[in-house]
């Protein structure tokens, strides 16, 4: 299909309000001048745009409109910041703070973690005042204390810190996901810090939908056998995947239909189908008949979103449905792409962080997709077979939401699923399938026979839908990993994106051809960034809680050197993804409880050797050792909450730096820091960042003057 831009005004609106906030995100100005600005540019174009009607004027009025979309942008987003948030909670010297709790409470080991609202701060002379600002809690379990849920006013003594930047190199960062949703600091809040002032004191909508998901939930948790199989449903309806087990999570990720588990436009147009369905009998005599209808189905769309927590995809497409569904009742040309514009200009106007969300992009992108691609990759090929048919249209849709959410997705997770193709072949039906199976348990299970009945046939279905998935995981060659790009290559893939979208949109050749020079030079560069990684040698000394761990890096192999196991979490979250930046394929762990020596690493007697690099641990066991000589070493090393005599390994060690381990605990690390900073020492804090140590390429052999150490 062939469109004209003048059919998608509200898309030539969105772009440059995103611009603006892309700008303005990272080039901070204070609202006051923005708007200010504002009003001279909106003042500046009236003025012209009244008093002269000359072409050239009105070329530079529509500039000045583009320039106002863009300070608009701004606005935007520099409300959101906290700098511009004159009666934040944290701009106050307070000691208690009184607050509505705005999400839902997730359990952890020792701890409950929720969102805080706050709505007033109070001094050391107990004066209220008002405030804002969202805190994140973790609340100390305990069953003393009332059942806290969404909407509860609670009153808690302030002790917050800032959100920690990240550690370690290519690590999720966590401060800016937060800050991106109006959360700049955390607190752990223990029972004695802690009262309930009042019950169900706002977010009325919020605790509604929550009560509700919780009795589905229940029904679910009642009627359908095995732990599994009600994690998944659970997961598929409701958007819940904290009881899935990690592997099966994992297969899900391997074969490319995660986003089953996570409620989007998907789920909303089949629930959307299912009303279709059951409200088919009903025949559309009137206007009336089929505004009654559009408005039950609208309600019963807007509920399922609240009910499953409101993430943005499903508020897009809830928007979405509401401004295609309206259109069409008015009989007025609906073009997709436009409305599609007019659905994420009403989520960035409300909230300008949601831009940053991935749900967010990843879904817009997809739709996107669907839109200008899914009808010429259909028309490509033609089956008269009725089922070749349908397996090409389900492929068509899959293939064209893949072509502009590949880019981001490679960016983000660093993986692409080779059989997603075949996984939906089979993921999408039965998601179908067990969706409406989920809903119509609802009514069912009040006839207690066909609730159970109902409740295993689910089970049946989840059951065939989990071993197609492992059966499909299990294939070889299921995942390309460790797929790196970098900002440079995602940026120049995204504008590919937009060409190949601007040449099925103008049907313009000069476009594809621009395309694929894009798509060149973004794969081209891959080959200096694994040539440059490849050939460096370097000594990764993360930053680890309780541990210490070194990762030695050298042609794509890492060898892992570590104090104690590494747990899962902490690979995945402070690993992992450095792995995937230094182009690392394969990973060797080494714990350091004994003597090792190999051609370019020694160790022994808490003395480390890589190249040309020397690093001496320092413990409990050792810290009153003392030398004939200085021993010269590069780092010095505080670990296992070793007692710190500075004068003494003044006298003893001749180093470069010092480095706090991340296995001391909080109070000796303070105290290693004060020491240190007193006595004006180089140090690192592993518990606050990670360091890089470059090696020489040739040096291996161990240094004469530590042959008698070894």
């Amino acid at each position: 299909m062939q469109y004209n831009l003048s059919q998608i005004p509200l898309a030539k609106i969105l772009i440059p309000i995103i611009l603006g906030i892309g700008i303005f995100e990272k080039w901070t100005i204070g609202f006051n001048f923005l708007f200010i600005l504002s009003c001279i540019l909106c003042c500046i174009l009236l003025i012209l745009h009244y008093l002269s009607h000359h072409p050239t004027i009105k070329k530079w009025n529509t500039l000045n409109i583009y320039l106002l979309l863009i300070l608009l942008g701004g606005l935007l987003i520099t409300q959101k910041q906290l700098t511009q948030q004159k009666n934040h909670f944290s701009n106050y010297n307070a000691v208690y703070a009184k607050g509505i709790i705005a999400t839902e409470l997730k359990e952890k080991p020792k701890s409950y973690k929720t969102v805080l609202n706050i709505q007033k701060v109070y001094d050391s002379l107990h004066t209220a005042i008002p405030s804002v600002g969202n805190l994140m809690l973790y609340i100390e379990k305990d069953s003393s204390l009332l059942p806290l849920e969404i909407g509860d006013e609670i009153l808690i003594r302030l002790n917050y810190n800032k959100i920690k930047a990240p550690k370690n190199i290519a690590e999720f960062d966590y401060r800016t996901y937060l800050k991106h949703q109006s959360i700049y600091h955390q607190q752990y809040v223990a029972k004695h810090q802690l009262i309930v002032t009042q019950k169900n004191a706002g977010f009325l909508l919020k605790r509604l939908g929550f009560h509700i998901s919780q009795y589905i939930r229940n029904i679910l948790k009642t009627h359908i056998p095995k732990t599994e199989n009600f994690a998944l449903a659970d997961g598929i309806l409701l958007g819940n995947d904290d009881l899935i087990d990690r592997n099966l999570y994992d297969t899900f990720a391997q074969t490319g239909i995660l986003h089953i588990l996570s409620v989007s436009g998907l789920h909303v147009g089949i629930v959307y189908l299912l009303l279709q369905l059951l409200l088919g009998c009903i025949r559309n005599k009137s206007k009336q008949t089929k505004v009654v209808k559009f408005l039950i189905i609208l309600v019963c769309i807007w509920m399922f979103t609240l009910i499953t927590g409101a993430s943005t995809a499903c508020v897009r497409a809830a928007i979405l449905f509401t401004l295609i569904h309206s259109g069409t009742l008015q009989k007025e040309h609906v073009n997709n792409i436009n409305l599609l514009a007019g659905a994420a200009l009403i989520q960035v106007v409300y909230n300008a962080n949601v831009i940053y969300d991935i749900g967010f992009q990843l879904s817009y992108l997809a739709m996107l997709g669907l839109f200008i691609f899914y009808k010429p990759i259909y028309a490509t090929l033609y089956f008269k077979s009725y089922v070749l048919d349908k397996v090409w249209q389900l492929w068509s849709a899959s293939i064209a939401a893949q072509l502009l959410t590949l880019p981001l997705s490679i960016y983000y997770f660093g993986n692409f699923p080779t059989y997603f193709l075949i996984a939906n072949l089979y993921a999408i039906p039965l998601s179908f399938v067990i969706l409406w199976s989920c809903i119509l348990l609802i009514p069912f299970c009040y006839i207690p026979i066909l609730g159970i009945f109902w409740g295993k046939f689910i089970s049946i279905q989840i059951s065939i839908f989990i071993y197609l998935s492992q059966w499909i995981a299990a294939l070889p060659l299921g995942k390309i990993n460790q797929i790196y790009l970098s900002k440079t290559q995602f940026y120049l893939l995204l504008i590919a994106m937009l060409l190949g979208c601007f040449f099925i949109i103008l049907r313009k050749t000069r476009f594809i051809w621009i395309c694929l020079l894009v798509v060149l030079m973004a794969i081209l560069l891959s080959y200096p960034i694994a040539v440059r990684q490849l050939r460096q040698q370097k000594l990764v000394v993360y930053a680890i809680s309780k541990n210490i761990v070194l990762g030695m890096h050298h042609k794509g192999v890492q060898k892992i050197y570590s104090k104690d196991s590494i747990r899962s979490s902490d690979w995945i979250f402070s690993i992992q993804n450095g792995n995937r930046y230094f182009q690392i394929q394969e990973s060797k762990q080494v714990l350091l409880d004994s003597s090792i020596q190999d051609a370019a690493f020694y160790y022994k007697n808490n003395l480390m050797v890589l190249k040309n690099k020397v690093i001496y641990f320092l413990n409990k066991q050792n810290t009153r050792t003392s030398f004939e000589q200085p021993l010269h070493v590069d780092y010095l090393l505080l670990s296992d909450n070793c007692y710190l005599d500075v004068p003494s390994i003044q006298s003893n060690f001749t180093f470069q730096k010092i480095v706090i381990g991340s296995d001391n605990d909080a109070k000796h690390t303070r105290i290693y820091r004060k020491l240190l900073q007193e006595h004006q020492l180089p140090f690192v804090d592993l518990n606050d960042e990670s360091i890089i140590i470059h090696l020489d390429e040739d040096s291996g052999q161990l240094p004469e003057s530590l042959h008698t150490l070894f």
